[in-house]
């Protein structure tokens, strides 16, 4: 049986999905898409004197465009007030002025639901990621559940359009309860369907969405946001954003 708020944010997907169509199905390649950041990604013990965080993109970017933002139930967001941040390589890498103190966890996210700012020469906004680090000694544990590896994977572009579930695999069980998986609008096509099934695998390590493909199809979607946070770990911790892009084989 459907929750009243699973359907209401069904009906918010399809709303989002009508209005991002018209753009997202002129797309013939994948959008933009972060390929590393400095910290790396769960890092601890990073020097409290860090004066800068990097994040390189697979293609050069348009220069006016930011989409920074926090991951508030997870750390602080780094950034100096007032500090803007910059280019360099060709573009392709943007530096954060950040401000860091001792034995503290930071988060931050790059093109979440609601900020679509990193986007490309053509407009294309990046697809969303969001990432994790601390200044101090912590365990797995104490960082937040998180995905570590998806079906299609990240970038692919040769996807069997036959596919039926498209998954995620989590480093830690999901809580059963209600989930989240998100639109990137302008990035690519929402794969889902209404009365598309989602599922938890047995273990509830992997998250199932039972979705409909087209040939050579650019889909974007993610788990978890800012607004939306329904997968969470056994302790109610929300799982950390994770973006999904990928196209369909012609």
């Amino acid at each position: 049986m459907v929750s009243v708020k699973r359907a209401a944010f069904t009906w918010v997907v399809l709303l989002v999905m009508l209005a991002a169509s018209a753009s997202a199905q002129e797309l013939t390649q994948l959008p933009p898409r972060v390929v590393s950041v400095t910290p790396e990604p769960f890092a601890t013990n990073v020097d409290p004197w860090l004066e800068e965080v990097t994040v390189t993109f697979d293609r050069p970017m348009n220069p006016d465009g930011f989409g920074f933002g926090g991951v508030r139930w997870t750390g602080v967001f780094p950034g100096v007030r007032d500090a803007a941040p910059t280019w360099r390589d060709g573009n392709t890498t943007c530096v954060l002025p950040v401000s860091l103190v001792e034995d503290s966890t930071y988060a931050i996210s790059v093109n979440d639901t609601q900020n679509r700012g990193f986007v490309d020469a053509d407009g294309v906004p990046a697809c969303g990621f969001a990432w994790v680090f601390a200044t101090g000694e912590r365990t797995p544990e104490q960082l937040p559940p998180h995905v570590v590896s998806s079906t299609p994977e990240q970038g692919a572009t040769d996807v069997d359009a036959g596919l039926r579930e498209l998954t995620v695999t989590l480093d830690r069980p999901i809580a059963p309860g209600d989930h989240s998986w998100v639109i990137y609008r302008g990035s690519g096509l929402y794969p889902g369907y209404r009365g598309g099934e989602v599922t938890l695998s047995e273990d509830r390590m992997t998250a199932v969405l039972h979705v409909r493909l087209s040939p050579g199809t650019v889909y974007a979607l993610g788990v978890n946001d800012l607004r939306y946070n329904g997968y969470k770990d056994i302790y109610g911790r929300p799982v950390l954003p994770f973006g999904l892009c990928f196209k369909t084989a012609d």
